[in-house]
């Protein structure tokens, strides 16, 4: 029958994972510590920035594992912080970590 033929052959579907990625987006400003607040999973997150950032309007996307700091002005990506839900303050990891914090004791 027409309708057997037509489930009997192979369909067309997207390349890639089987999994969609989801994105989040957020638009806010830099705090004059240099840090953006993000609640995640209900629960309120500190991402460091940089306070040579401080007041800048922001892009912020976050997927699964990492966040994409934008700085709305220049299109610069000026963070990038790696989710850890076990962690309230996320550094950022374009910056080298200050007097050897976050270095395994």
């Amino acid at each position: 029958t027409p309708g057997h033929a037509y489930r009997s052959t192979p369909k067309a579907v997207p390349a890639g994972s089987s999994h969609p990625v989801h994105y989040r987006i957020r638009y806010d400003h830099v705090g004059t510590n240099g840090k953006i607040s993000f609640r995640r999973a209900g629960r309120m997150h500190h991402l460091g920035v940089g306070y040579e950032h401080r007041g800048a309007r922001i892009l912020a996307i976050a997927d699964e594992h990492t966040v994409t700091v934008v700085r709305l002005d220049t299109g610069e990506v000026i963070a990038t912080n790696d989710i850890d839900p076990t962690r309230t303050y996320w550094r950022n990891n374009q910056k080298a970590p200050a007097d050897g914090q976050g270095l395994p004791r």
